[in-house]
């Protein structure tokens, strides 16, 4: 039988907000590929937890705490992956977060952690790895956007922001790197179901965020895949979606008609998965209700 053909067999590729639920999918379809793993967190149990599901990989792999908002804690990064591989093929800018509210009651300290590991992040790991990517000539940088970064989200205006200049500044490197070895691209993703999403969930300023049934964190690590292999400057995932976000905004006006209509979907969409989440609450407590009765009997 014939083995199969590793799409990444021994690139050394680091994955930001690996902990997660997108940059755990992304760890595993590049470990199946052959990727040697850099996954960083700046949750370091989480971390821990995907490096044991990853040990019978086959594949070599550093697990390094991380800040990503935090230049020094880049620069340390860099140093330990020279130190111990040389090089660096593919960095996936993958760390995110968000706090969803209205524009005048999120917090100084929110907004700060948005733009400071959302958009600076982005900005201090391309910086860092374009300087080992240049002494070695050759280089991917995957830069998670999300289609927020293209259509406007009332009630998590400052998470889109950050999106929008995560876009704006990977379209402007791809320019300014366009005669190098070294690709850039920005992959713009749906709603994603991920613990992110499910704390959105929470919160009605959320809706645009469920105007369609979200993703598994799966397809998105595939489209992140599919990057890895490519040198274009934006994926949009799904296509379909993108597109429409795409024409919508050519034509703002026209987006801002539709906006009630969307909200209406939305809202809808929440409600539905917020009585799913309920119903599944109320199946893990009749089952834990269950086995400790069932405890009980044999212990007595």
């Amino acid at each position: 039988m014939k083995s199969k053909e590793l799409k990444l067999k021994d690139k050394v590729v680091v994955v930001t907000g690996a902990a997660g639920g997108i940059g755990s999918a992304v760890a595993h379809l590049f470990a199946e590929e052959g990727a040697v793993l850099v996954l960083t967190d700046i949750r370091r149990e989480k971390l821990e937890e995907v490096g044991r599901t990853l040990k019978d990989s086959g594949r070599e792999l550093l697990l390094q705490t991380h800040d990503v908002a935090d230049p020094e804690s880049w620069s340390l990064l860099m140093e330990n992956i020279r130190d111990k591989f040389g090089r660096i093929d593919i960095l996936i800018n993958n760390a995110g977060v968000t706090q969803p509210g209205a524009a005048e009651n999120i917090s100084i300290k929110d907004i700060r952690n948005q733009v400071e590991v959302n958009f600076l992040g982005t900005v201090y790991g391309c910086q860092a790895a374009l300087r080992l990517m240049r002494a070695q000539n050759s280089g991917k940088i995957i830069n998670v956007a999300s289609l927020g970064g293209i259509v406007p989200m009332p009630g998590e205006a400052v998470y889109s922001a950050t999106k929008y200049a995560i876009r704006g500044y990977s379209l402007s490197l791809f320019a300014e790197l366009l005669n190098d070895p070294i690709d850039i691209i920005a992959v713009c993703p749906d709603s994603v179901e991920t613990p992110q999403l499910e704390y959105e969930l929470l919160h009605d300023e959320s809706v645009l965020s469920f105007i369609g049934e979200p993703m598994m964190p799966e397809k998105v690590a595939q489209a992140i895949l599919s990057a890895s292999l490519k040198n274009k400057p934006e994926k949009l995932v799904p296509s379909f979606m993108g597109v429409f976000c795409r024409t919508g905004m050519a034509f703002p006006r026209l987006f801002f008609l539709l906006f009630p209509v969307l909200k209406k979907i939305g809202l809808r969409t929440m409600k539905k998965m917020r009585k799913e989440k309920s119903n599944d609450q109320h199946l893990l407590l009749n089952i834990d209700m269950s086995d400790s009765k069932a405890s009980k009997a044999h212990k007595y």
